[in-house]
């Protein structure tokens, strides 16, 4: 089909590393980890934005305390992009779990991902192309850990903008739906480098975020080709699959979506490997044609610790990986190298599937520089 109305090819990635030992993982108190407010001394840098709502005014805060807006935005850019200004980047928008909004659109809203989860070393790690289990606390099997080295040998990392926003969760995703849509991503395409193009733009979310990155997707799918889900809370947010199924003609329409969703086995709302909600709602993914990663690794209870390390680290490689095919398919950017992420696919039956599905169409007559980009 043509014109961005094929369907996606369903290809399961599962990495279940059995069998590994390692070293006695350190998992930080939350309470340690939500003091923090300063930012980490990286190459990757943020700036602090704050973008004008109608759709927020203000918001609650620890207390009930009122705090009027407009809310930090915290923008992650690449060491060198104030240098190598012809270069245009993909953008995650990343939504913080019950936590982050807990504690406030100013102390817990950006600050989830930037300080909290550590998103901007993260970014440095995959950006060196060697990883050890430094880089992780220890939370890594030695399997994982060669397994994201040789993702990274075969496919290296290519640097994209995270966006770290609050996220007032309590239901309210339809009001956020409108405060991301139509105030934050305008901005951000304004004022950076970005490919205003859903092809270049993913959205990705913590537990109970992750289950409202799903839903904002499957319901504004013409603004993303991309979604992940860290340790997703379908508990909390049981209308998630629905509002996937009560979409799934939108999606389709608009191209489809390529989902990564990535967990724990030791994640308190790991509804995968035990075949309850999220299983079900990955199968209904594939049965609708659409291209699904599904990694469940071994270290790390749910929250922080996950999101810092193994989690957060094959979330953002997988971003970035999709907008570099992206970027090598249309031409733009041409530093991007070539190369593929290993897709060795691996059930829990330990039988290996190989084969990858790309968004783009070999013969996609969109193809070429975007409209008035270049």
């Amino acid at each position: 089909m043509k014109n961005g109305s094929k369907l996606l090819i369903p290809v399961v990635l599962a990495v279940l590393a059995v069998g590994s030992a390692w070293a006695a993982p350190k998992e930080e108190p939350w309470s340690e980890i939500e003091a923090r407010t300063k930012f980490l001394r990286t190459k990757h840098y943020i700036e602090v934005v704050r973008v004008h709502s109608d759709v927020y005014k203000s918001a609650k805060a620890k207390g009930n305390k009122e705090v009027p807006g407009p809310f930090p935005v915290h923008v992650i850019l690449p060491e060198d992009y104030e240098k190598n200004t012809n270069r245009r980047y993909g953008v995650v928008y990343l939504l913080g779990g019950k936590s982050g909004w807990d504690n406030g659109p100013e102390l817990g809203g950006a600050t989830y991902w930037s300080v909290w989860c550590k998103t901007p070393l993260t970014m440095d790690n995959l950006q060196s192309g060697r990883l050890g289990k430094e880089h992780f606390q220890e939370n890594i099997s030695d399997e994982e850990l060669r397994m994201f080295n040789r993702w990274l040998a075969e496919d290296p990392y290519y640097d994209l903008i995270a966006v770290a926003l609050w996220n007032p969760g309590g239901g309210n995703t339809a009001q956020y739906e409108r405060y991301l849509i139509d105030e934050v991503i305008p901005f951000i395409d304004a004022h950076y480098r970005t490919v205003p193009d859903r092809r270049f733009r993913g959205i990705d979310g913590a537990c109970a975020g992750a289950a409202q990155a799903i839903m904002i997707s499957a319901r504004r799918p013409e603004v993303f080709a991309y979604c992940g889900g860290q340790q997703t809370d379908l508990g909390s947010y049981p209308e998630t699959p629905n509002v996937f199924a009560q979409n799934v003609a939108r999606i389709k329409k608009a191209g489809g979506i390529a989902y990564n969703i990535n967990t724990n086995t030791r994640d308190g709302c790991n509804t995968y490997s035990n075949g309850g909600r999220l299983y079900h709602l990955v199968q209904h993914m594939l049965s609708s044609g659409f291209r699904v990663t599904v990694n469940v690794f071994n270290s790390c209870g749910h929250g922080y610790c996950a999101y810092r390390y193994p989690n957060g680290h094959q979330a953002m490689l997988w971003f970035a990986t999709q907008f570099k095919h992206n970027f090598q398919r249309l031409g733009l950017n041409k530093d991007v190298a070539g190369g593929r992420m290993a897709s060795a696919v691996e059930s829990e039956t330990n039988e290996a599937v190989v084969g990858e599905a790309d968004l783009l169409d070999p013969d996609d007559e969109q193809q070429g520089p975007l409209p008035g980009l270049w």
